[in-house]
């Protein structure tokens, strides 16, 4: 069986993790989900749902004992199951889209079930789901570039065209002066200079 999910790239990628404030939105009692991933080793295990008295305290023991269980996720399992069962083992730390796509399609993927989707088709995959409470985590945009001194002169609010090209361009007059340290009238006199010489050396008797 393939595994075969498309999507669009995203620009910028986000984080996920699982999440009890997504199940609660979901109407759906944590409790009985993580009990069913527990293992022999959990001290939850078997327990009943009226015996536990805090729902975040399974999700500490999952990642406490199943981290070394080589049973805990397996290849033949659903696409979205490897995915709850890998976010339950980072507990609260969130996981980039593309260190959980490698995860899946490195770790996971078999040549008996290979898994082959994009990494926009597994956020699609993610943001749909209304079962596991996986939740997405946006990293914030880059702030803009700095705007050029031309361009906010252009862009100033109550100045008229003329006057505004009058600044750009006392601006730019003031950059030249700045980047050459050596102006025309330095040069006139450097020429000069070496002109004089020429006629005092003309000027030495034979």
């Amino acid at each position: 069986m393939t595994t075969t999910v498309t999507g669009n790239s995203r620009s910028a990628e986000p984080e996920y993790r699982f999440s009890l404030e997504r199940l609660e939105e979901l109407n759906r009692s944590p409790i009985p989900l993580l009990l069913a991933r527990l293992n022999t080793a959990c001290p939850s295990f078997g327990k009943t749902p009226a015996e536990i008295a805090d729902v975040s305290d399974l999700v500490k023991e999952i990642r406490a004992h199943c981290a070394e269980d080589t049973e805990f996720i397996r290849s033949a399992m659903p696409l979205q199951e490897i995915v709850f069962r890998t976010l339950l083992l980072r507990g609260d730390e969130p996981m980039p889209l593309s260190e959980l796509h490698a995860e899946l399609t490195e770790k996971w993927s078999t040549p008996i079930r290979p898994i082959t989707l994009t990494v926009g088709g597994l956020a699609r995959v993610l943001e749909s789901d209304v079962f596991y409470g996986f939740a997405g985590i946006p990293v914030e945009e880059p702030e803009p570039d700095e705007v050029p001194g031309a361009a906010r002169m252009l862009a100033a609010p109550g100045v008229d065209e003329d006057e505004q090209l009058t600044r750009i361009f006392e601006a730019l007059a003031a950059d030249d002066d700045d980047e050459d340290q050596f102006g025309e009238d330095d040069l006139d006199d450097e020429d000069d200079e070496l002109d004089e010489d020429d006629e005092d050396e003309d000027d030495e008797p034979d």
